[in-house]
């Protein structure tokens, strides 16, 4: 749902809002990544989502018709200006931490994934003229059952 302004004055005032709220969660997020607690953004990721998702739609919309912030005073629009490079810093912190998580639960998986290939290496089937081969990667959940 977009925001609901009454004029340009309020516009920026509510955009200056979501931008600061929108900062603030990303950047209690980033704390939760560094803090290795990637676990406790289960709680307030829908919030972001819907801070994140009206972010987009109003500054897309703001793009499209530049007039819709026609009008504001001169500290409005540096107080906008302030809010979106502190956020889009912000932005750029919050994607090196996720991309660090990333990095380190992908390499726990594979790192898990090789071992258990390792240990059931003994599981080769014969090949052509009685020889062994292996039979590959093999699933997390080979042979369990739900």
């Amino acid at each position: 749902m977009p925001l609901s302004a009454q004029n340009s004055s309020d516009r920026a005032r509510q955009l200056l809002a979501l931008t600061e709220r929108l900062t603030g969660r990303l950047t209690d997020e980033i704390g939760k990544l560094e803090a290795h607690r990637p676990q406790d953004l289960f709680e307030g990721i829908e919030e972001t989502r819907n801070l994140s998702n009206l972010y987009r739609i109003e500054s897309m919309r703001v793009k499209a018709d530049p007039g819709l912030l026609k009008g504001i005073t001169a500290q409005e629009k540096q107080a906008l200006v302030k809010a979106t490079e502190t956020f889009n810093d912000t932005l750029a912190h919050y994607e090196r931490a996720v991309n660090a998580a990333k990095t380190v639960t992908e390499g726990i998986v594979s790192a898990i994934a090789d071992d258990m290939n390792t240990r059931r290496a003994g599981t080769m089937t014969y090949g052509a003229r009685g020889h062994t081969r292996p039979t590959g990667p093999q699933s997390l959940g080979s042979g369990r059952v739900a």
